[in-house]
């Protein structure tokens, strides 16, 4: 009941303050639960547990959004759902954005970007809408424009973005990707965390 009450609340404002509360409440927006219900709900952005920074913003993070778990965020990173189209008069959003209030209905086709787990964005990165997808484990770098799908654990930098490397091996990647070390519980991670710094370590105890 409560919860369903939250949900209709529409002040910015109000929003912001009862952002604030509950991430006293729980622990930070790193671990609140509600936190990340309440931006579902308010924003259609969703975001995974232990994940931080600049993904909380709601002004620059696109409706859509899937962000995955454990993925940091530099403070101001950009990620957009559309383009202005170029085929149209003019480029003005009032020719295809009801929220102007001049069409009754959406005119342009707007993407949904799914990130992965564990991707770290730096600062003032741009994701572009043609960028629907960021692979687990994937780096991009502080001031690069993404225009098309990265894939896992890439590390991509510049204008446009290009891949510039792997943070592993294939074979490595798979290990990882197979472990999916971020879908456990907060206390095996907290067991395992000293094997995090050390990559032939973890991965030796993930063989079977």
């Amino acid at each position: 009941m409560f919860r369903s009450m939250l949900y209709k609340i529409r002040s910015n404002r109000m929003r912001r303050f009862i952002i604030y509360i509950y991430s006293k409440l729980e622990k930070g927006e790193m671990w609140s639960k509600t936190i990340r219900d309440l931006y579902n709900n308010w924003y259609d952005i969703e975001i995974g547990i232990g994940s931080y920074g600049g993904c909380f913003n709601c002004e620059k993070i696109a409706s859509g959004t899937k962000i995955g778990k454990y993925c940091s965020f530099a403070k101001d990173v950009y990620i957009f759902n559309a383009n202005h189209p170029l085929d149209f008069i003019t480029t003005h959003p009032l020719a295809y954005n009801p929220a102007i209030k001049y069409v009754s209905d959406e005119k342009i086709e707007r993407s949904k970007l799914v990130i992965g787990n564990d991707v770290w964005i730096g600062q003032n990165a741009i994701v572009l809408s043609k960028c629907t997808s960021i692979g687990d484990g994937a780096v991009i770098g502080a001031g690069t424009v993404v225009t098309k799908n990265v894939p896992d654990y890439a590390i991509v930098v510049g204008i446009p973005g290009k891949v510039v490397g792997y943070r592993f091996s294939e074979d490595e990647i798979k290990s990882i990707k197979k472990s999916r070390w971020w879908d456990n519980d907060i206390g095996k991670i907290k067991k395992e965390v000293e094997l995090f710094t050390n990559k032939d370590l973890f991965l030796e105890s993930k063989k079977e």
